[in-house]
Formats: C-alpha cells, structure tokens, sequence
C-alpha cells in the first residue's frame, strides 16, 4: 500500500512546508462578536499536519491513526472499548446490530425513544428491525428521565443528559461529548453510547462516530459489522479462524455487515481534537451559564435551560422555548434574530412524531400525549455555542432577544 511513498525525510520537509501556511489556523483564538454562528471549526495545525502525513504515507483507509483515536477516546469516556465508525447515525445503527447480533436485543422488542432528537435517534431504531416507542420529554432536561422497563436508548439532547434508567440503557450521546451523570461521562453510564465527531461537534473528525462500552464481545461485533462482516479487527479472530480452517482468514465473514469504517484522514483530525475537549468543554460550559443568567434577567416570554443537578452540562447548543403566550412566534423570532446575524434552528428534529417520514416506519408506538415535545415543536429553537464563544456573544444575544420582544 505504501509502495511509491516519499521517504520519511522527504515526507517530514513536505509537510513543514504545507503546515507553515496554516500559521494562522489559531483554534483558540476568540470568535469576532459581531454575530453567532451555528459553529466555528474546532481544529488547528497539528490535525491538519497529521491529516497531510496520512497522505502521503499512502494509509487513507482505517488504520493506526483511527486505532489510536479509538483507544483515546475510550480512555476518555472511562470505558474499555471505543468502535470508530464513519458517522454518528451509523453509531447508533452498529450498536443496535450488535445488541441484535449477541441476543440482547431481539427484533420486533419495544425501545424507547425520546420524543424530541434527531432523526436518525428514532430511524436508527427502526432500520435495526425494533419498535421504537416514543415518549414525552422533560420539560427541564427535554430528555428522558426516570425509571422505564423497556430497553430504553435514551437522547443527551444538545449537551444535556438525561438522568434515564433502564435495565437495558442505551445512549446517544452524539452531541454531548464530556457531559456527565451523577460524575459519570455519559456514554458510559449504559450498555454503550454512540457519539457523532460531525464538523458542527464539540470535537471533529469532519465525518465520523463510535460507540463506547465496556462489554468486549458487543465491542467485537460491532467490530465486524462495520467492515463487511469479517474478523479481522476482532480480539476472538484467532478462535473465529480456527473454527473454519476451510476459509481465508483474510476473506473470513462472520457476521451480515457493513461498510462503516472511518478512514485513517479522520482518525488524523481525531487523535489531536481528544485532548482538546476538557479545554472546549470548559468555555462552552462557562457561556452555557452565562447566557441563561443574562437572559432570564431579562423576563421575557421564552425559557431557557440551565445546569441540572447532579449533572455536567456539555452545551452542545443553546436551546430556548417561547412560552405559550409570546407576543412572537417562533418563525418571527427566528427572523428577528437572522437579522442580527444570530444563525438559527429548530430544536433538532423536535417532535419526531410530527415528521413526515413517521408514518411510512414499519413499526412504531407512542408512549401517549407529547405535550411538551409539542411545545418544543411549536415554539422551540437554539442557537450555536462554541469554544470560540465568550461573554461578548452572550450579551449579542441578550440584546438581540431585548430588542425583538420591545414593542411587539
């Protein structure tokens, strides 16, 4: 694979070369005040740097870069495995296979899933051949909170986590990297967690996704669902190989999967961005709290979502709901806000049973009334949160808010 490739020396000068134009690519420098993105890139020269070497060695594919990734990201969580996989969605996929796969789950069985996520939170269910159940949400977490019976796969919706239990939890932690429980890193509060590493996250590998757990033969599985099926990232290979001496090790499929490898270009970008987090997490927190102090001082017709107790909020967003009698809707406010230069979005995919994809899955249930999911539908909306954000973005949207609601 690596025939052809320049020689280590030459390689060291090229990529000198290449990152001295990326001087300027200061990852901690402070976002400009005069408007608020939905995200800023997280990444700086070191990535783009390991990005180049990849190149030129020749390793694109899944390789020691990803290996790496994975072994830090686990470290990080507190978890014995991480599975990298090419995006969020296909984490939450491969994690449901291979639950599937060794029995725990079993198709046609009952998960809930909260009303209010992201698409691919309640299709993923779906698309593993189970029933998912949608349930309201909290009105202070707008997650799933309590004690279910059901397997349960329970959303951290943009940064907060949901204080669900279940005997069988699953998490999707896509955009709430470092927030915790009780002191516990949520995806790894559960049987296992997918997380999302798309460019808008608090950390990026451009594309990508994995899933933690501590249980090694799920580990194993997903390890094989996301490459064809075959064994040869799998720590049992070598009993696997020996039970069909009859077959190619190297072509030797065990399982019905897929292709949702991460490339080694990814891994590139995530094994700096892991040690970046506690530093982001940290300002994205610190403006989490800020924001909603300046905006509930203001007393205006909408709510806002601080901290909950005994949790680590990762502020992924800054969400907000219009209350029931605003003098805005949130279509008006929305445009307001534009205006300013303050990028707006629904909460996610807010009431999932609303959408229109809902009604052509195969098998879904609804838990019973979604009233709060339907106020986040109706009146519900974030905007972005970055590292790069300070309290000079705060008062933006303070008086951004102040000036919509004066006269209306």
């Amino acid at each position: 694979m690596n025939q052809g490739a320049a020689s280590p020396s030459a390689r060291a000068a090229a990529i000198a070369a290449l990152v001295e134009q990326f001087g300027a690519l200061d990852v901690d420098a402070p976002a400009p005040a005069d408007s608020l993105p939905l995200a800023l890139a997280p990444f700086g020269k070191e990535e783009v740097a390991e990005a180049i070497s990849a190149l030129l060695e020749g390793q694109l594919t899944m390789g020691p870069r990803v290996a790496a990734f994975e072994r830090a990201w686990a470290d990080y969580i507190g978890v014995q495995h991480a599975v990298a996989v090419n995006s969020g969605s296909s984490a939450l996929l491969v994690m449901l296979a291979g639950l599937i796969e060794l029995g725990r789950l079993q198709r046609g069985q009952r998960v809930i899933v909260p009303a209010v996520g992201w698409s691919t939170s309640l299709f993923s269910v779906a698309q593993a051949g189970l029933v998912p159940v949608l349930a309201d949400v909290d009105p202070d977490s707008l997650g799933l909170e309590g004690d279910f019976d059901d397997p349960v796969l329970a959303v951290h919706l943009l940064g907060c986590p949901s204080r669900a239990r279940s005997p069988l939890l699953l998490e999707d932690a896509c955009g709430a990297h470092g927030a915790e429980v009780d002191g516990r890193r949520v995806g790894g509060r559960g049987a296992a967690g997918a997380f999302s590493f798309f460019f808008s996250h608090h950390i990026s590998t451009v594309e990508g996704g994995a899933v933690t757990t501590d249980d090694a033969e799920l580990a194993d599985a997903m390890r094989s669902l996301r490459a064809h099926g075959w064994v040869r990232e799998r720590s049992d290979k070598a009993a696997l190989v020996a039970q069909h001496p009859e077959i190619d090790e190297r072509f030797l499929f065990v399982s019905a999967g897929y292709n949702l490898r991460m490339p080694d270009l990814c891994g590139a970008f995530g094994v700096h961005q892991v040690r970046r987090l506690p530093g982001f997490l940290d300002r994205r927190r610190a403006n989490h709290a800020a924001w909603c102090a300046q905006i509930s001082a203001l007393n205006l017709p909408l709510r806002v979502f601080p901290e909950l107790p005994g949790t680590t909020h990762a502020a992924f967003a800054f969400p907000m709901v219009l209350d029931a009698d605003s003098p805005l809707s949130r279509p008006q406010l929305c445009a307001r806000l534009e205006a300013r230069g303050i990028s707006t979005r629904p909460i996610s995919g807010a009431n999932l049973a609303r959408q229109p994809a809902f009604a052509r899955l195969p098998a879904v249930e609804l838990a019973g009334p979604l009233p709060v999911a339907d106020a986040v539908h109706d009146r519900g909306l974030f905007v972005g949160q970055s590292h790069a954000f300070d309290e000079r973005h705060g008062a933006l949207l303070a008086e951004a808010l102040a000036e919509a609601f004066r006269g209306a």
